[in-house]
């Protein structure tokens, strides 16, 4: 499992560090996406619930800081989506990078898993859309979902 750590941090590291805009980060999504998707893939393997827990957490502590680093460096880019008033002033919208990464986590984490049952990418899309949505990498930036239907429930709209 640790082998598997390593190389989802080491491709993350290196992937995160090049995500300068929202163009870059919906790359970064698409990337992901696949890999999540790909049965049997590090990604996969590395977001099992099995294995030292203490690993585990290690593992989703140093992800979720790669991805507070980059949604900060977006943030402070201005990156982020502008809120227009009628006024017609725009005020940058405030992201928290350690909670923005654990949003982006928790959704890389749930959705992933749901889509996964489901054998349908639209769960894990929707809940990066959201997760996402100050940055405006959403699943209408990415490349269409394959699949349409869901052993669970019917999911995808």
């Amino acid at each position: 499992m640790r082998t598997h750590f390593a190389e989802v941090l080491a491709r993350e590291s290196a992937c995160l560090a090049g995500v300068t805009d929202g163009a870059k980060l919906a790359g970064w999504r698409r990337r992901v996406v696949e890999e999540l998707m790909t049965p049997l893939s590090p990604y996969v393997l590395a977001m099992r619930q099995t294995g030292d827990v203490p690993d585990r957490a290690d593992f989703l502590d140093r992800w979720r800081e790669l991805i507070a680093e980059t949604v900060d460096r977006l943030a402070q880019s201005g990156t982020t989506g502008d809120t227009r008033f009628s006024s017609g002033q725009t005020r940058r919208a405030d992201v928290d990078a350690q909670k923005t990464a654990v949003l982006i986590l928790a959704a890389l984490h749930g959705g992933s898993t749901l889509s996964q049952i489901a054998e349908d990418p639209w769960p894990l899309n929707a809940a990066l859309d959201l997760a996402l949505a100050p940055f405006a990498a959403t699943e209408d930036n990415c490349p269409a979902r394959a699949g349409t239907s869901s052993p669970i429930g019917n999911m995808n709209p």
